[in-house]
């Protein structure tokens, strides 16, 4: 894989979460492997091993991910957020709880610079707030 930083990473990956949750919601098929050679625009087996675990790790937990962050919103259903938020969200509970070696400070930062690039103007504080609160327990 070409040399991306960690940050581009988590761009793409997030980038195909929100993939996925379109495909979900409008009941279409979603062939990962396509869609990952889409958004990096490389052969799957070039994409960094890491990048490739967490997208599968995400698409294998999301159900869990959307429950227990359920749990920590306030007077909002899951999906009623956003697709960029939800997708957001879904990264960092996964990197957090099923990628080794991840640091809920780091994971909670990574998110907030995501969600100052894609979301709305104030979504940041917002996805701060929830995923403080998601990463203390499951």
């Amino acid at each position: 894989m070409e040399n991306i930083t960690r940050n581009k990473a988590h761009e793409f990956v997030m980038q195909t979460l929100y993939s996925y949750l379109i495909y979900e919601k409008c009941e279409r098929e979603f062939n990962i492997v396509d869609e990952i050679e889409l958004i990096f625009g490389l052969d799957y087996n070039e994409i960094d091993v890491y990048v490739r675990e967490l997208i599968l790790a995400c698409l294998k937990h999301v159900d869990e991910a959307r429950e227990s962050i359920s749990k920590n919103l306030q007077n909002w259903a899951f999906n009623r957020l956003n697709y960029c938020v939800q997708a957001i969200l879904i990264m960092a509970y996964t990197e957090y709880f099923y990628v080794k070696d991840s640091d809920k400070a780091i994971v909670i930062n990574i998110a907030i610079k995501l969600a100052k690039k894609y979301a709305d103007s104030n979504d940041y504080r917002f996805i701060n707030g929830v995923l403080d609160n998601t990463l203390n327990g499951k």
